[in-house]
Order: C-alpha cells, then structure tokens, then sequence
C-alpha cells in the first residue's frame, strides 16, 4: 500500500488544518467546473482522478493542496488521451501569464452544455442489476484483507487485517470502476457494512465501549480465524 493510500489518517504530519470554505482560490472553481464537463461527457471518472493522485510522489502528494492535484491529474488526462497537447498547453499558458487580463472564452456547445447539467442531477450510479450471492451475512466476524499494491485502492489502510462484524449486506451488486486498474473492484461486486470496537483498530484509545463502521467491496473481506 502506498502511503497516499492510507485514507485513515497518518501520524507525524502534523496537525489536521480544516478548510471550511469550498474554494480558496478562483481559479479552483474554474477547474471544478471544467472537472464537472469532464464528468458529464463521460470521458473521465473519480477513478481517473485519484489513480493519478496516487501515483504522484509521497512528498509532493502531502506538499500540494487539493485542487493542485486535480489540475495535474486533469492535465495529465487530457494530454495522454489527446485532447491537448503540451506545445498547445505551454503555449495558452504562458499567454495568460503575460496577459492575465485578457478575455477568456467563452464557446461551447448547447448539447454539451445540457449534458453536463443532466449529470448534476443524475451523477453516476454505481448499482449493477445483476445477481450475486453475498459469501457473508449478518452477524458474521470478518478478517480485512491486506491487499497488495495497486494503482488505486478503496481499502483504508487502518482497517487491513482487523477483525469486526458484518452489520448490513447491502443489496445488489456494485461496481466502483472498470476504467482503471484497481486491487480488484473492476466487476460488480457485494458490499458490507462492518462494526470494529474502536479500541481494535486503534489500542491507544481509551474508551472501550466506541465503535466504527465501515463500508468494505467483497473482495476486501475475509472470514476471520
């Protein structure tokens, strides 16, 4: 596992900063906007985004802010699938830097336009319409696995190899991604809700009596020992 892949939280880094506001900067609601017509005429998924976040060095991962990766995943999309190239984004780019007043623009097309706003109010639906049989049930003690590294993963890193209970089988089959490579969520797949004591994923917490949930894809789970 990777440590940008960790998702629970690492130590050492310091303390947590919360921002509370959903763009710093104008140019962040810019790139969100053009991340959103990305989504809308399906040529790019969530998957996309992170499994190029994660491939990104451990220092720079933590050194960047939020939507500094987004800009280089995004970038780094568009170039490799030739919607841009580089001489081509070099060359818009340091035009605006030497003109950072001039007009931006402003052409589209309407069919576009209107597919990206259907995609607001639909977004993506990940149920699959196809029969599975859950390996677990309710009130079963499950392992989590300790899943090998792959390019992008679902699986937080402090819940790998502790033990909990199935709380809820979700119903029906569920599929995250078959666009990029995964540690094994590229096929409509059941999804459990597990209880953990809080004390058994992290001992140094005092009170015994807390518990977690979490939700785990199939291939994420074991029967435990």
């Amino acid at each position: 596992m990777k440590i940008q892949q960790y998702l629970g939280g690492v130590d050492g880094l310091g303390p947590v900063h919360v921002e509370k506001r959903v763009f710093v900067e104008p140019w962040e609601a810019r790139l969100f906007g053009v991340h959103s017509t990305m989504m809308g005429t399906g040529i790019w998924a969530w998957p996309d985004l992170r499994i190029r976040a994660e491939a990104m060095n451990p220092l720079d991962y933590f050194k960047y802010r939020y939507y500094i990766k987004w800009q280089g995943a995004m970038v780094d999309f568009l170039i490799k699938h030739n919607y841009i190239t580089e001489k081509e984004l070099d060359e818009k780019t340091d035009f605006f830097l030497k003109n950072p007043d001039a007009e931006l623009p402003d052409v589209g097309a309407s069919e576009v336009t209107q597919r990206v706003v259907d995609y607001f109010y639909t977004g993506d639906n990940p149920y699959r319409d196809v029969i599975v049989n859950p390996r677990f049930k309710e009130g079963e003690r499950v392992r989590i696995n300790d899943m090998p590294a792959a390019p992008h993963t679902r699986l937080a890193g402090c819940f790998r190899n502790k033990v909990g209970v199935i709380e809820k089988v979700y119903k029906g089959a569920w599929l995250y991604s078959a666009s990029v490579p995964t540690d094994g969520l590229g096929v409509p797949q059941p999804i459990y809700l597990v209880r953990f004591n809080t004390r058994d994923v992290w001992n140094d917490i005092p009170d015994s009596a807390d518990v977690i949930y979490f939700d785990f894809f199939e291939i994420y789970v074991s029967a435990a020992d």
